[in-house]
C-alpha cells in the first residue's frame, strides 16, 4: 500500500489534499499532521513513506526545516513543499534541497504531477 505524509496546520488543507491524494491513488494511506513535531512523532512510526506534501508556513518549525529533518531520516521517497509564499530566494532553498515547489491554492493537476510514478 503506498503512503502519504500531509503537513500543513489548516484543516481544510489537509483534507483537500487527502481528497486529492485518494481520488489519485484509491486506497492509499494517508498521514495527517498538523505541524513539524506532530510530522517527525507520526514518521518515526513509519518504515517508508512514499511522498509527503508540506506547508511551509507552520507554527514551531517551517516546511523547509522539517523537510530538512525528514531528509535526514531516510524514509521519504519524494517531497513537495507547498506555499503561496513565491519568492524566487524560497524557491530556491527548496529545490537546493531536493523539494519539488508547488504553489498554492492546491490544484489537483500539480498534485497528480508531483504524485506520478510515486503514489
Amino acid at each position: 500500500m503506498k503512503r502519504c505524509l500531509l503537513v500543513d496546520d489548516s484543516m481544510v488543507s489537509r483534507l483537500m489534499l487527502a481528497e486529492i491524494v485518494q481520488s489519485l491513488e484509491p486506497g492509499a494511506e494517508i498521514i495527517q499532521a498538523t505541524n513539524g513535531a506532530d510530522a517527525l512523532q507520526r514518521t518515526n512510526q513509519c518504515d517508508h513513506i512514499d511522498v509527503a506534501i508540506i506547508d511551509y508556513n507552520m507554527p514551531g518549525m517551517d516546511g523547509l526545516e522539517l523537510a530538512e529533518q525528514l531528509a535526514s531520516l531516510g524514509k521519504i521517497g519524494k517531497m513537495a513543499l507547498l506555499t503561496a509564499n513565491i519568492q524566487n530566494t524560497l524557491k530556491s532553498r527548496a529545490t537546493d534541497q531536493g523539494l519539488v515547489f508547488l504553489n498554492k491554492p492546491i490544484n489537483q493537476e500539480a498534485i497528480s504531477q508531483f504524485c506520478k510514478d510515486s503514489l
